[in-house]
């Protein structure tokens, strides 16, 4: 989608290929690099999608993705108290 095309309820589908993340105080932005079914064969840069989303927000999904991956959530740190009386 150019900047001056209209945004329309159309679905898109596609493969991601990379992604990048900033820090913005307590948001953060996320570029999704992905190409659409029909330019996976050829070699055309990526499509970029920015996202802007809470911190909140990051962790509810980065949690959803680990559950639909079924992997597992980094472990717990202990905390200064905790370690202390190990």
């Amino acid at each position: 989608m150019g900047g001056t095309e209209p945004m329309g309820n159309e679905e898109r589908h596609g493969v991601l290929v990379g992604w990048t993340s900033q820090e913005l105080g307590s948001n953060v932005m996320v570029d999704l690099q992905t190409f659409d079914r029909a330019s996976w064969g050829t070699h055309d840069t990526p499509d970029h999608t920015r996202i802007l989303m809470t911190r909140s927000q990051a962790a509810v999904l980065a949690n959803h993705l680990l559950k639909v991956s079924g992997s597992l959530p980094p472990p717990r740190r202990k905390r200064w108290l905790a370690s202390l009386l190990d």
